[in-house]
């Protein structure tokens, strides 16, 4: 196989003083492979940004969360969709300012090609680009299968190892936007993850309130926003990673729906050149998922585990194993005959229900709020109606000052929560409105080097590594079965936000 070297965009935003370094793992893609890329973000920078994928039409295509870490640097990877045809793609970074604003640090685009057979031509593409930052004192010296950094100090670094025979016109690719930021001061961030949405009511007029209920299942907590004319807030959170459902709810029980912003981007006419270099990639793209599939695996597979949060621990003042009253027709005859805290009563098909105050030994004047697996309801008519065969857990909470505390604005007339044992099934549509998904931090994952020797699988991907770090390094550089010149490229960024790069090549001779 034969691949290019690593690409190094460069993102120039107004000033030398404020510009975004994007640092891919090879100047292009073929649809289906991981980008690796570490990004240099202006000095001082986000401890938290979105990334968010965009397509060539410039509609959001998914996003996710970086921790700045290692000297202000971020990390992350990217699988390209399979179904991608040729274009180019943008990733666009944002932190959150102290003002309560989204702010760009920068956009960059990125080739991509279609997983197709294609013939190329000669003519140059338009991935040349201005030349690298000099080493300025950084150093490669390879000895052996021994890599050795010099230089580094204890700047942060990205390391890229990939196949240099067959390569696009310019390694080296630099490409300018006019996004940017003015960063004035170092607590111009917040330390967050962060959704702007906008929340309307059922008549599509947008709620305005000072005090927004948001409900979080996951760590079982309630926080509070604030919310403009325009139904316009920005929703915070504390770091997570994956995915989450967080649910908002109006006061007053107004029926809600609420719906992150997407920012829409431009669409970008001009598409990658394909050159007879990326024509010779994509072949050779499609020939090594052939010799994959032969050894039922895939090229690049990412390990990555999602941590998950630990939910916040509320003790119930009663609760049962409903389990073991399964036999029961529905729950409206469960509370009545087991758990009478909840008075319960049908009248002309519709229900209602109160729970016991203990403490003030008399029942709370209106419906509880119930949590289903998570979701917020008040409907009676929905939980009464659920076959005790589906519930797992109930338990009751109501006693007055619990209820401000662990379930403060919604929870002043007692909460009965419900496990179910599948999932709530048919959930009333107005409370399912009011939920909605947020992705979080992109979990951490470490490049795959596959070791050739004494491996059944053979070590011919295109990249023959990615690392990160910080400081000098004595890196064992992997083995390959494939054959050509292999170029290292070292990227570093020093705490003060000068940027140098050092390029070195070695030959894997057949042995």
């Amino acid at each position: 196989m034969r691949l290019s070297l690593a690409l190094f965009i460069f993102l120039i935003l107004g000033t030398a003083s404020a510009q975004t370094s994007v640092h891919f793992d090879r100047p292009f893609h073929v649809a289906g492979e991981v980008a690796w890329f570490s990004v240099y973000p202006p000095i001082p920078a986000p401890p938290k940004v979105k990334a968010t994928v965009y397509s060539p039409d410039g509609k959001p295509l998914d996003y996710f969360f970086l921790s700045s870490e290692d000297g202000g640097r971020y990390q992350g990877y990217y699988r390209w969709p399979f179904e991608a045809e040729t274009a180019y793609y943008r990733i666009g970074f944002e932190g959150l300012a102290t003002d309560g604003t989204t702010a760009s640090i920068g956009t960059v685009r990125h080739a991509v090609y279609a997983d197709k057979r294609v013939d190329g031509n000669d003519e140059a593409g338009p991935l040349t680009g201005a030349k690298l930052p000099a080493a300025d004192g950084l150093s490669l010296s390879i000895s052996g299968n021994k890599l050795q950094l010099f230089g580094v100090n204890s700047d942060a670094y990205s390391l890229s190892i990939v196949n240099e025979d067959v390569t696009t016109t310019g390694a080296e690719a630099y490409v300018s936007t006019t996004d940017g930021i003015n960063v004035q001061a170092p607590n111009a961030w917040v330390d967050t993850l962060f959704y702007p949405t906008t929340v309307l009511k059922a008549d599509g007029t947008p709620l305005t309130t000072n005090l927004l209920p948001v409900f979080d299942p996951n760590r079982y907590e309630f926080g509070f926003a604030k919310s403009d004319e325009q139904g316009k807030v920005v929703l915070q959170t504390s770091p997570f990673e994956g995915q989450k459902v967080l649910q908002v709810r109006a006061l007053d029980g107004a029926d809600l729906k609420p719906t992150t912003d997407k920012l829409q981007m431009r669409a970008l006419a001009e598409t990658p050149a394909v050159t007879k270099a990326v024509a010779d990639y994509i072949d050779l793209s499609r020939r090594r998922r052939k010799i994959y599939q032969l050894f039922a695996t895939v090229e690049t597979e990412i390990d990555a585990t999602v941590s998950r949060e630990t939910q916040r621990e509320v003790r119930p003042d009663r609760d049962f194993n409903v389990q073991d009253y399964k036999a029961f027709p529905d729950m409206f005859t469960f509370f009545k005959e087991v758990a009478g805290e909840l008075k319960v009563r049908l009248k002309k098909e519709n229900y209602s229900a109160y729970l016991y105050n203990a403490p003030n030994q008399r029942y709370f004047e209106e419906s509880p709020l119930y949590i289903i697996d998570g979701l917020l309801t008040r409907d009676n008519n929905y939980v009464m109606t659920m076959l005790p065969a589906d519930v797992r857990y109930l338990a009751f909470y109501y006693v007055g000052s619990d209820l401000r505390r662990n379930f403060p604005a919604l929870g002043n007339n007692g909460v009965v929560r419900i496990e179910t044992v599948r999932g709530a099934k048919r959930f009333p549509t107005a409370d399912a409105d009011d939920s909605f998904a947020v992705k979080g931090l992109q979990p951490s994952a470490t490049f795959p080097v596959r070791d050739a020797a004494g491996s059944d699988v053979p070590a011919i991907s295109p990249v023959l590594m990615w690392r990160t770090g910080t400081g000098d390094a004595t890196v064992d550089l992997p083995s390959t079965d494939d054959v050509g010149k292999y170029r290292v490229l070292v990227v570093t960024r020093s705490v003060d936000g000068k940027l140098r790069a050092a390029s070195q090549t070695f030959e894997v001779a057949v042995k």
